[in-house]
């Protein structure tokens, strides 16, 4: 496999993306939100919530560890963690874990959309076809230009949410408490896999496709398993812990090389060709 070539088409791809402002916006926008915008709001107004008495965040916060029966779990949220900083705490490594995976998803899957359906509206796709490059380093070269971002976006993302969670709660707890060896798993583990699989799913997609917006519409089913684990683990049925994120991760990654080994099968010349 010529190097030259995978990389010369993986820059191409990041120099799509900076210049298209529908697509450089959500890949902002999203870790924003999540990561910044939504901690500060709800830590934020937890807190003036609890101090004004009319909500018992703490008891809310401590529910869901109650409800799954974990001695070591409750421990950290009626113990080890002082009364008054439990719903902050819950809300930084319990409620935003699930939505913390939205950021690679959405990098990924928006890059990759625009990746085949994006070439095809803009009619390069045919000179892409043509260029003398095998169908692996087309591959390749597609598969870095959104995986690569999307681990950089994640990993800077989770570096200002480590600062922004540590400063947030230093006054209730005086210490460093983030991040846990879960939250560690989710950045350097989860997230490469999830973005893999994402991907994998959007290159089908978006080869199988003939605009950028049915493209994007399929991108969008992607995110409901992420909506049914925040569901799952606000409600204490099954919270992150080390060997579960370690499960998941390996999950992930299995279905990730499945869902590459068979969009690799759609990247074949003569089926895009067809399609043009």
């Amino acid at each position: 496999m010529d190097r030259h070539a995978t990389w010369a088409i993986t820059r191409k791809d990041l120099a799509t993306v900076l210049r298209n402002k529908g697509v450089r916006t959500p890949l902002l926008a999203a870790p924003v939100i999540i990561l910044i915008v939504m901690p500060l709001l709800l830590v934020g107004g937890g807190g003036a919530l609890a101090t004004a008495g009319t909500v018992p965040l703490d008891d809310v916060a401590a529910a869901p560890f109650s409800q799954l029966g974990d001695p070591e779990l409750q421990r950290q949220m009626t113990g080890a963690v002082p009364q008054g900083a439990r719903w902050g705490v819950f809300v930084l490594e319990v409620f935003l874990a699930p939505l913390y995976l939205l950021v690679p998803l959405i990098v990924a899957t928006v890059i990759a959309a625009d990746s085949f359906a994006g070439e095809r509206e803009r009619g390069t796709l045919e000179a892409l076809l043509h260029t003398p490059t095998t169908d692996r380093e087309l591959m390749t070269g597609k598969f870095l230009a959104a995986w690569l971002p999307a681990l950089t976006v994640s990993w800077v993302g989770f570096a200002v949410y480590s600062v922004l969670a540590n400063a947030l709660m230093w006054p209730a707890l005086g210490r460093v408490f983030f991040p846990s060896l879960t939250w560690l798993l989710l950045a350097f583990w989860v997230t490469p896999a999830i973005s893999a699989l994402g991907l994998g799913i959007m290159v089908i997609a978006s080869s199988r496709v003939n605009s950028l917006q049915a493209a994007h519409q399929v991108g969008s089913l992607v995110v409901l398993p992420i909506v049914l684990l925040l569901i799952v683990q606000i409600t204490g049925t099954m919270l992150f812990a080390p060997l579960v994120v370690t499960a998941l991760g390996a999950l992930l990654w299995l279905s990730a090389a499945l869902t590459m080994w068979l969009g690799s099968g759609s990247l074949r010349r003569q089926a895009l060709a067809v399609r043009i």
